[in-house]
């Protein structure tokens, strides 16, 4: 989520956080920081209440929420505009707030990711549920207008293979593609011409370890352009934004095709390429990586 402190409003002082909902950058792995309730729809009415696949548990070294003493005359607004995907989980905590403090008059507007940052600057809201990072424009607006940045708290991972929820990034491959684990650092040398991470450049299956027939076989990069949640926050954790290089495929949806999936559809007929995306992105001849941080370091 995201939010804004208004310095002339002590009402909208209380309420000043943003929650920010981001990824998890672990193929194949994320852990719900908040438990969220699930509403029975029918799968078929939207992607958004498909089967709920995991039950995760709270990580139990995270504290409980205990609501301070609050003292309203006579009643105290709280307005949410946000990201729909995480509608269920902040109609969560809105119901506990409005539990613990009785007076508050709470909105809540689910609309997108994009329409957080905009509310908090156009002042409609005090809490932005948002799936991933502010994207440059979005925080550069509110700093400008308030002379400050909003204040960002991570309040979960990505879903593990929920559709339509805020989904785990994940590097994807070739099925057959011999290599099952990469480093960031590997990938900062693969994607990026400054290399900030320290790897020397990465342009063959051999530079990652490969061999045989694919020893020689160039790396083909697949990525979405800029802006873009899923390409900001590759390029926040994996680049350390540095720069990309100039021959990167940057793929398009195609109609109700989505761009990653765009992209393992070109990988059938091109064997070597390369992409993040998204879990749910993964198709019958592709496969998701293993992660480390570093070379030599556990995956």
């Amino acid at each position: 989520m995201a939010a804004k402190t208004n310095k002339d409003n002590q009402g909208m002082k209380r309420a000043s956080k943003l929650l920010s909902a981001r990824t998890a950058f672990v193929a194949g792995a994320a852990l719900a920081a908040l438990s969220a309730a699930v509403i029975a729809v029918p799968q078929a009415h939207a992607l958004k209440y498909a089967a709920v696949e995991h039950h995760l548990k709270v990580d139990p070294k995270i504290a409980p929420w205990v609501p301070g003493p609050v003292d309203v005359q006579p009643e105290e607004e709280l307005n949410v505009v946000g990201a729909d995907v995480m509608d269920e989980m902040t109609l969560g905590w809105i119901k506990l707030m409005r539990k613990a403090y009785p007076r508050l008059s709470v909105t809540l507007e689910a609309r997108a990711s994009g329409s957080g940052g905009q509310g908090l600057t156009d002042g409609r809201s005090h809490l932005a549920p948002v799936g991933r990072e502010l994207l440059p424009a979005e925080e550069q607006a509110f700093v400008a207008k308030y002379g400050y940045h909003p204040t960002a708290i991570k309040v979960a991972t990505g879903s593990v293979g929920s559709l339509g929820k805020t989904a785990s990034s994940i590097i994807m491959v070739d099925k057959d593609n011999p290599i099952s684990c990469m480093s960031l650092d590997q990938l900062d040398g693969l994607y990026s011409t400054t290399n900030k991470r320290g790897h020397a450049p990465v342009r063959t299956w051999g530079d990652v370890g490969a061999t045989g027939p694919w020893a020689q076989r160039p790396i083909h990069l697949y990525g979405l352009k800029s802006p873009n949640g899923i390409e900001w926050f590759f390029k926040i954790q994996v680049m350390q934004m540095g720069e990309y290089r100039n021959d990167i495929q940057f793929v398009k949806g195609r109609g109700f095709t989505h761009a990653f999936n765009v992209a393992a559809e070109d990988m059938e007929t091109h064997p070597g390429g390369l992409t993040y995306a998204l879990l749910a992105n993964v198709r019958p001849n592709t496969k998701v990586l293993s992660l480390s941080e570093h070379g030599g370091g556990p995956c």
